[in-house]
C-alpha cells in the first residue's frame, strides 16, 4: 500500500504540473484525486464482475458504471479524510553571484527556492557543499584481456551541511525562499576537469522526506585556482647541450592564466655545422596517479563525446601517467645551422580555457610543461623542458603579476 501511495503521489505531482489542470488542483487536493481514481477503478471492476455473474454482458456494463461512479465519490471522500498531509516540492538554487565562480576566502551564498506542487507538511531539508576528487588509473588486465582495465576512485575532500530549510507547511502555488551562506575551506582545492585527475565542487539540496525525489537538486560551482602574487613572474631559461651545440628555451615567466597567450623563444647555438630534421615546441599536460602498473600513456587525440582517445602506452615511470598533447608548433624542418652562428626562433601558444589548472593532491597531480626538441637525423636529439604553473584566475591579474617582462628579458637574463 505504501509503494502504491508513493507511486501515486509522484504521478499526481507530475499531472498537477499541466497548466490545463490547474483549476482542478487548486480546488482538489492530490489525496482526493488519488482516492477517487483508486475507488473508481476498484469499484468498476467489482461492479462489472458481479453484474456479469447476474446479468451477463449488459449486467457487467451497468454494474461497472454504477459501481464506478459510487466508487469515485466514496474514494474521493476517503482520500479527503485520510489523505497524506505530506507536501511535495521542487527545489532549485539561486546563487547571489550569478556566475557560480569563486576564489579563496569567497563566500558561497544564495537561496534555496522551494516550489510546492502539493500542499502539506514537509520535514525540512539542508544544503550541502561538497568537494570530491575523481582519479583514474590502469590496472593489469584480467584473464585473456589484451588491454589494461581502467579503474576510477572517488575521494571526498570536504562536506559542509547547512540545515536551512525548516519543517513546516507549504502551499501549492506559493514558492518560498530560504537564504544560505557557507565559506570555502582553506587551503582550497581548485575545480579541475581532467581525465586522470578531476576535482568537482557542487551544491546539493537534500530534503528530509525519503520519498521526495522532486526535492533533490544539484548544481556544480567552479572554484578558481590562483597563484600568490610574484610567484613565477621572473624570466626563466633552460638549456641542453652536446658536442654539436646548445638548445636554449627562454620564457618571460612561468605562471599563466587559462586563456592567455604564452610567448617564448628558442635559441640554437651550434658548436659545429648541424643539420636538424625538425625543430618543434610542444605544450603538454601531464596527469599522474601513484596507483597503476607503472606505465605512461602518450595521448595525441581525444574525442570528448565518446570518451575514446588515441595514444601510445609505454612501460615506464611509476603508477599511471597520462601525457596530453595540448598544442604544438613546428618551427623548422630540414634546416642547416652553421658553426657558431646563433639563431633565434619565437613561438607562442594560446592556453586553453577548460578548467584544468595545475593541481597537487596526495591522490594525483597535474602539471603543465613546455617541451622543445631539436631532432637530428644522424645523432642524439637535443631536448629542453620548462614546467609552468597554470591557474584559472583572471588573465589581467596574471599580466599585472608579470609586470612588463617580455621574451627579450628572458633571453638576456642569466
Amino acid at each position: 500500500m505504501y509503494r502504491f501511495r508513493t507511486w501515486g503521489s509522484k504521478q499526481i505531482a507530475r499531472v498537477s504540473q499541466l497548466e490545463a489542470l490547474d483549476p482542478l488542483f487548486e480546488v482538489l487536493d492530490g489525496g482526493i484525486v488519488l482516492g477517487a481514481l483508486a475507488g473508481g477503478a476498484i469499484s468498476f471492476l467489482l461492479g462489472a464482475l458481479f453484474g456479469a455473474l447476474n446479468r451477463g454482458v449488459a449486467g457487467a456494463l451497468v454494474g461497472g458504471l454504477s459501481a464506478g461512479i459510487l466508487g469515485i465519490a466514496l474514494g474521493g471522500l476517503a482520500g479527503n479524510l485520510l489523505r497524506s498531509r505530506q507536501g511535495q516540492v521542487q527545489a532549485a538554487l539561486d546563487l547571489k553571484e550569478g556566475s557560480g565562480e569563486y576564489g579563496p576566502y569567497d563566500k558561497v551564498s544564495g537561496y534555496v527556492v522551494l516550489s510546492p506542487v502539493r500542499s502539506g507538511r514537509i520535514q525540512g531539508g539542508k544544503v550541502l557543499l561538497v568537494c570530491r576528487g575523481f582519479y583514474a588509473h590502469d590496472q593489469d588486465a584480467d584473464g585473456d584481456a589484451l588491454e589494461p582495465k581502467l579503474v576510477r576512485s572517488v575521494q571526498t575532500y570536504h562536506v559542509q551541511e547547512l540545515p536551512v530549510i525548516p519543517s513546516g507547511t507549504v502551499r501549492r502555488g506559493s514558492p518560498v525562499r530560504y537564504p544560505f551562506q557557507c565559506e570555502l575551506p582553506q587551503p582550497l582545492l581548485p575545480t579541475h576537469h581532467g581525465f586522470g585527475c578531476s576535482v568537482r565542487w557542487s551544491l546539493h539540496v537534500d530534503m528530509e522526506d525519503p520519498d521526495e525525489a522532486l526535492g533533490q537538486c544539484t548544481q556544480e560551482i567552479f572554484v578558481r585556482a590562483v597563484t600568490p602574487i610574484g610567484v613565477g613572474a621572473r624570466p626563466e631559461r633552460v638549456s641542453s647541450s652536446s658536442a654539436v651545440g646548445e638548445l636554449i628555451m627562454a620564457l618571460p615567466r612561468t605562471t599563466y592564466a587559462e586563456g592567455e597567450t604564452l610567448q617564448g623563444r628558442l635559441i640554437v647555438n651550434p658548436k659545429d655545422d648541424l643539420v636538424a630534421r625538425e625543430l618543434r615546441v610542444l605544450l603538454l599536460r601531464v596527469e599522474h596517479n601513484p596507483q597503476g602498473h607503472d606505465h605512461v600513456v602518450y595521448i595525441s587525440g581525444w574525442n570528448p563525446d565518446t570518451g575514446r582517445f588515441r595514444g601510445e602506452s609505454r612501460a615506464e615511470g611509476q603508477g599511471t601517467t597520462y601525457v596530453w598533447l595540448e598544442d604544438e608548433v613546428d618551427l623548422a624542418e630540414e634546416v642547416h645551422f652553421a658553426e657558431a652562428q646563433k639563431r633565434l626562433f619565437d613561438f607562442q601558444f594560446h592556453l586553453p580555457q577548460q578548467w584544468r589548472p595545475t593541481l597537487q593532491t596526495e591522490h594525483g597531480d597535474v602539471s603543465w610543461r613546455v617541451v622543445a626538441t631539436l631532432a637530428r637525423g644522424n645523432g642524439r636529439d637535443l631536448r629542453v623542458q620548462q614546467v609552468i604553473t597554470m591557474h584559472t584566475g583572471a588573465p589581467h591579474i596574471a599580466r599585472v603579476m608579470a609586470s612588463d617582462l617580455d621574451v627579450g628579458d628572458a633571453v638576456r637574463a642569466e
